[in-house]
């Protein structure tokens, strides 16, 4: 099987948590080649808090994918993640990301594209496979980071905020 349909499949389970009605025009006009349609994830400020001072950070970012469907010995797997990020508690992060991925079955991909996170959520956008399983493919992410809780808005009020979980999906075309 092509490396790009395990990587996209790979991807699918890792990044989206739902399908945005984008995202659902995007897969009528582009053949989805696989698909992860569950997954988890905690980042991390590593160099500071994200708070109402407008600054650059480095987030790290861990998590699981599973119900990976498309490519034969892939049922999900584990990733890390780094993105350095203009970042405040308005705009929480804005800037390029790269995502480490261990597929079930021994393989690797590695993703990279922008990564603007809002206040609205879902995040949604495509990122390239740059490396291992699937590259030259894309992939399509859609991550629901936790906004507006207590812990949140109580951060940014006062101290910052400095981690914080997120659900996720991804297809691969």
């Amino acid at each position: 099987m092509p490396n790009a349909v395990k990587i996209v499949t790979a991807l699918a389970v890792a990044a989206a948590v739902s399908i945005a009605p984008a995202a659902a025009s995007h897969a009528a006009e582009v053949p989805t080649i696989g698909s992860c349609s569950g997954g988890d994830f905690r980042w991390t400020a590593v160099d500071g808090a994200i708070d109402m001072t407008p600054r650059v950070l480095t987030f790290t970012s861990v998590g699981r994918l599973w119900d990976c469907l498309g490519v034969p010995g892939i049922t999900g797997g584990t990733f890390t993640g780094v993105h350095v990020a203009a970042s405040d508690c308005m705009h929480p992060a804005d800037g390029p990301l790269t995502v480490d991925i261990l597929w079930s079955d021994g393989e690797t991909s590695k993703l990279w594209g922008p990564w603007p996170v809002g206040m609205m959520q879902p995040t949604i956008g495509p990122m390239e496979v740059v490396g291992g399983l699937g590259q030259g493919g894309r992939v399509r992410v859609v991550a629901e980071y936790e906004m507006m809780t207590p812990t949140m808005v109580m951060g940014c009020m006062g101290p910052g905020v400095t981690t914080g979980p997120g659900r996720l999906s991804a297809s691969m075309w």
